[in-house]
């Protein structure tokens, strides 16, 4: 390996640490809100869906980013997928933002 290689390498290393750090932080400061949004769905404050999935996740079977990514095929799942991209096409995005948006979706299956 050249020393250029080795220097990207290293870069990239570094990165990875970086997010990872930036990803673990993100999840301390949102797990009050998370915990918040879980006793809430738990005591049915949400609704019948958001109920039926948060007693899957407690379960360990699912969670919110299969519910959120697609992988999570069971009805609840779906329904809040939807109800969740109907209210994101409801907002007024930056067009940069609604263009990414758009193109992810055409590279869903």
């Amino acid at each position: 390996m050249t020393s250029r290689e080795e220097e990207l390498l290293r870069q990239v290393e570094g990165l990875l640490v970086e997010t990872q750090l930036d990803a673990e932080r993100v999840a301390r400061e949102d797990a009050p809100r998370e915990e918040q949004r879980a006793q809430a769905a738990r005591s049915g404050e949400l609704d019948r869906d958001w109920k039926h999935v948060q007693r899957r996740i407690d379960a360990g079977q699912t969670s919110l980013a299969a519910v959120f990514g697609g992988s999570d095929p069971t009805p609840a799942a779906v329904r809040l997928r939807d109800q969740s991209r109907a209210t994101i096409e409801e907002m007024e995005l930056p067009d940069e933002l609604a263009e990414e948006i758009a193109a992810l979706r055409e590279a869903l299956p």
